[in-house]
């Protein structure tokens, strides 16, 4: 077997382009490069940014959320003891039964008792947690006493008349009218809570 030695060289060699390397050393290409990275790192910093404020406005509403929903039930719960606190006052005053006890009013304290373990609760006013607070507070007592015979039951039922007229004049009027101006932020930012 000979070899033709034209053959071999008739076919064609690959080569490599040959690397212009010529704008590597002008200073247009240097200076396109630096706005490239100026303008990534300022890309990347405004998305952050973005970011970050969307992130703090989501929870902020989230927030405002949740305390609506706890001071709304905090005022249904309330609203509804002053009802029960003032039905039994007006029973026991009217009728003064002798088995006292068995007429022993059941407040409902689901939301109240089960505020201690929000996050939220500290966020509602404190003067509004206080005047609760004292009211679950005096209630207890008050009925204690009229029980223990301690206060006659007209007097005690006076006692708690005047009570639950404090709270209906003073605490959830308040307390409404701060759930109302949350459920009015939240309506603004397009969340419907009602």
């Amino acid at each position: 077997m000979d070899i033709n030695p034209k053959q071999g060289a008739s076919a064609p060699v690959k080569r490599f382009p040959r690397l212009d390397n010529g704008e590597l050393v002008k200073t247009s290409f240097w200076i396109s490069q630096v706005f490239m990275i100026m303008a990534t790192v300022a890309g990347v910093y405004l998305a952050a940014q973005e970011g970050l404020s969307q992130a703090i406005t989501f929870d902020s509403l989230t927030n405002q959320q949740n305390n609506y929903y706890l001071r709304h039930a905090l005022y249904d719960e309330l609203n509804d003891n002053v009802t029960i606190v003032n039905d039994y006052a007006d029973f026991v005053s009217a009728n003064t039964p002798y088995d006292i006890k068995s007429h022993h009013p059941v407040l409902a304290s689901f939301v109240w008792e089960n505020m201690r373990y929000s996050p939220n609760t500290l966020e509602t006013p404190s003067q509004i947690l206080s005047e609760t607070r004292r009211f679950y507070m005096k209630v207890t007592g008050i009925v204690s006493k009229i029980e223990a015979r301690t206060y006659g039951a007209k007097y005690g039922a006076g006692l708690l008349k005047a009570l639950t007229l404090e709270v209906s004049d003073k605490t959830l009027p308040a307390l409404k009218a701060n759930y109302t101006v949350l459920s009015d932020e939240l309506k603004r930012n397009d969340i419907s809570v009602d």
